[in-house]
Formats: structure tokens, sequence, C-alpha cells
């Protein structure tokens, strides 16, 4: 969701498992409280004290989730950073020594630098995203355990892992099952996931994927729907050398989705498989023009999602 710069005071927060080390980007105030929501509580008043607007944390797997909630019920603006922006932050400038209050001031300049504030958390999703998570792992599993079935012999160890493979499976099922009735429940994201259903080549579990894990769609520029799912090429130019381009960053989950469908909606629909058959007789790799059909996708995704308006299939001839 874009968000343009303002005036407000940017706060950062240094989270562990046991306690939130906070500092004001441009003051010398710090603070420590413990990650429990008694501590949020003594957070919050501290912030709203300092007049702080917008709070940035860093992602620590799982326990900024209950802070963000708490920030963000209270009314401030709450920016998520992956642990690599705010190393290649620090490194950028040079602040090389370290601990959890340093870290806080890093996150709060961090957070001070960027134009963009992320869609607010919506606790709906953050079920439905730990959901998919095991189904994603799951399916992992699932293959790791086919795959070392094909050098099984014993029939007694072939059945036993049959029989984890069953359990696997039914679980699987289970669990997309979950997120697909959670997704039916609520008229806002049925919506949305009906709309993504029209594009090519997503499916329930796309479709599901994205309205969980891209909520910004709908809300979106041209190419910031790209950049942040991370298939937007990036320029390797120097001077008069011009580098090859390539996708980095973005979030590496829905990204994977993505390709499967751009691998579905390739093969299955004219449109597409022209414009990614065009790429490869101009000499393009494969997984470059797959690429391109994904950068496609989750455009067209940003589009029918801000239009409302499913995607029209256009007549080929």
């Amino acid at each position: 969701m874009e968000q343009t710069k303002t005036n407000t005071k940017i706060a950062g927060v240094d989270v562990g498992k046991a306690h939130l080390d906070a500092a004001v980007h441009g003051m010398e105030d710090l603070t420590r409280v413990g990650n429990a929501p008694a501590g949020f509580s003594e957070l919050i008043a501290w912030l709203k004290a300092r007049e702080v607007g917008r709070v940035g944390l860093e992602a620590t797997g799982g326990y900024e989730r209950a802070a963000r909630l708490a920030l963000e019920a209270a009314g401030f603006e709450v920016v998520v950073h992956q642990p690599l922006e705010v190393r290649l932050f620090a490194r950028l400038k040079r602040r090389m020594a370290k601990n959890d209050r340093l870290d806080a001031a890093v996150i709060a300049a961090a957070t001070a630098q960027i134009d963009t504030v992320r869609a607010a958390l919506d606790p709906r999703l953050t079920e439905l995203a730990e959901r998919l998570t095991a189904y994603e792992q799951i399916t992992d599993m699932i293959a790791q355990l086919k795959n070392g079935l094909e050098h099984v012999v014993l029939k007694d160890l072939i059945k036993d892992l049959h029989a984890q493979l069953a359990s696997l499976i039914r679980l699987k099922a289970r669990l997309i099952r979950q997120v697909l009735n959670v997704i039916k429940a609520h008229a806002d994201l049925l919506g949305r996931f009906r709309l993504l259903l029209s594009l090519p080549g997503v499916g329930p579990v796309v479709a599901a994927t994205l309205v969980v894990r891209m909520p910004e769609l709908g809300a979106m520029r041209k190419g910031q729907a790209a950049a942040l799912i991370g298939v937007a090429p990036h320029d390797r130019d120097s001077g008069q050398w011009k580098g090859q381009r390539f996708i980095s960053g973005g979030r590496d989950r829905p990204r994977r989705m993505l390709y499967l469908a751009a691998l579905s909606a390739k093969r299955c629909d004219a449109g597409f498989k022209r414009f990614a058959d065009g790429l490869t007789q101009r000499g393009k790799p494969t997984k470059v023009a797959i690429v391109a059909v994904m950068r496609k996708l989750i455009e067209a995704a940003n589009l029918v999602l801000s239009r409302s308006q499913p995607w029209v299939k256009h007549a080929t001839t």
C-alpha cells in the first residue's frame, strides 16, 4: 500500500524473544520493555509521549507478530523489515557496533528512509499464513518422501513409509481446505479470491496464496507489485558496460506459487503463450520468458483488484 513520507516521528524496535528495545530516530531516548502484553502497553505509552507515528520492526521468525498487532491496534503505521535489509542499511551507514539498543536505532533510521508502508496486518491473514506455511512445508516433505521411497526395497519399511505418506497427503488436503473455508467465510476475502481466479493459470491454491501473502495487491502503482514479489529485473550496468538483468529479493513463498501459475498460463492461455513464445523466438532463455509471464500475471492481479473487475480473456485471431 503506497504511503508517502511525512514529518511524523519514527521509531525502531529491535525484537527479541523476551524483550523489545526501542529508539526514536533523531533522539537519544531509548527504552526496553518485555515482549508481552504488559510491555506492549508500556511501549505504546512511551511512543505516544514522543509523538511517534511510524514504527519499524525487524522480522524475527514470528516473535514480532504480537507486538505488531498491538502497535497497529494503537494506531501506529508499522513497517516490518527483513533482517537482510537492516544489515545492508547498517553496512551502508558504516555502523559496525551491534547490540539490541543500537539495532533499534538502526531500524529507526532505516524506517525513516522508506517511502512506502506495507498493508496493515490483518489477524485473519496471520492465521491463514501460518496454515499456508504448514501446507507448503508438508508439500516439501511429501516430495522428499516420494523421492526416498524410490530407493527403499524392504517391504515392511515401504509399508510404513506409504502410511506416513498417506497421512501427510490427508493433512495437506485438510490444511488447504481450512484456508479456503476461511476465505469463503469473509465477503472481502472471497471477492479478492474470485477476482484472482479469473486470471489465466491461477487456481484456488495460487489465488488463496495471493490473497493471504499479498494483501497490498490492488493498491499499488504499475511495477510495484512485480518488485514486491520479486520478479522485477534489476540493471547491472556501469558506464558503457551493459550487464544481464536479474531478479532478486521479494516475497519468496508467493513467488513460488506465481511460478506455477505462469507455467500453466504459458501452456494453456493463447495470449500468454504467444507472449512467451515471442520472447524465446527472439533468443531469450525459457526461464526469462517464464519470469516475464510471472511479471505480467502479478501486474494483472494488481489491476483486476484495483478495478474490482475480473480478467477478460480476449478472443484470439
